[in-house]
């Protein structure tokens, strides 16, 4: 799912203050003036509200990926209800609207006049009950741009293994992907897409957050959107092991998580590589693995053309 399409929303006082600007500048007849300026106030803010409800996909059609992504990033609860406040808002300005500019049309002189004030007052009023939803969802709009656009559609590749193993260099290595990273302790802040374009074909490569080998319940939000993608999108898998004693997780811990997902995609096509082999190694290079430096650019090639191999056989 692309998000960054998604434009940007406006909160309720930007949203109201533009409303009121376009109403003001409607000129009619004495006698309908007030009915012509609510209707344009009701119709603006009605449309824009809706506007923000119909550019958000549906989320109950969402992949399975981009739902758990969705879930785990910004809260597919808070977002699904955030939507519909903003709808409702929408709903009730245009019964407001339509009420308030029908009394209007009838009425005269000082009448109409108390008309547009009081309408004037019911339909911002409405806009800003829906204020937390508005800032909700531009929050969440933030965020939801900063998603990788993954196509289930397309192979897909992903990087796995515990924290800080190199797995975001080895992405950068052979691919486009730019993961973004903390500054300390240098580990993912969430999945990131690179691609790889061979054989008049793309692969997509996906850098998943370092895993701890722990129980599912014990993962915090970031290792299970790395799961999520193992889960749903059903990968090759390049599992990468760091034997240089600097990830600051033992080899037996990540032979354990390497176990795990072993045991738990038995189906997917698996890859072992061994990294930072630049630094010195604290065990010799595992059976089949590849030895890769990014930083030296050592077996980067290899990589890449195994990643090929696995995903566009022939």
């Amino acid at each position: 799912m692309d998000w960054r399409p998604l434009p940007e929303i406006l909160d309720a006082e930007q949203l109201v203050e533009r409303a009121l600007h376009r109403a003001a500048k409607k000129r009619s007849g004495a006698s309908d003036n007030a009915a012509r300026k609510l209707s344009s106030l009701s119709d603006n803010l009605a449309a824009t509200l809706g506007a923000i409800v119909d550019d958000f996909p549906s989320l109950d059609q969402l992949h399975p990926f981009d739902r758990d992504i969705v879930d785990l990033s910004v809260g597919l609860d808070e977002l699904r209800q955030s939507l519909g406040g903003v709808d409702w808002a929408r709903k009730q300005l245009q019964k407001l609207g339509g009420r308030f500019t029908s009394q209007a049309a009838r009425a005269r002189g000082e009448r109409a006049r108390q008309l547009q004030k009081q309408g004037y007052g019911r339909l911002t009023s409405v806009v800003r009950q829906v204020a937390d939803r508005l800032e909700f969802l531009r929050d969440a709009r933030s965020v939801l741009r900063k998603l990788p656009a993954v196509d289930p559609e397309t192979p897909l590749v992903a990087m796995a293994g515990a924290p800080n193993v190199g797995k975001s260099s080895l992405v950068r290595a052979i691919s486009t992907g730019r993961p973004v990273v903390r500054e300390y302790p240098f580990t993912t802040k969430s999945v990131s897409l690179g691609h790889i374009t061979a054989r008049y074909q793309t692969i997509q490569v996906l850098d998943t957050p370092g895993l701890l080998d722990r129980p599912d319940a014990e993962r915090n939000n970031i290792e299970k959107q790395g799961l999520a993608a193992l889960e749903h999108l059903a990968p090759a898998i390049v599992f990468v092991t760091d034997a240089s004693g600097t990830s600051g997780y033992p080899l037996e811990v990540q032979q354990a998580l390497r176990a795990e997902l072993r045991a738990r995609y038995p189906q997917a096509p698996w890859l072992e590589v061994q990294g930072k082999f630049d630094l010195e190694q604290e065990a010799p290079l595992g059976e089949g693995a590849l030895a890769v430096s990014a930083t030296e650019g050592t077996g980067v090639d290899e990589l890449k053309q195994a990643v090929i191999a696995m995903l566009l056989p022939g």
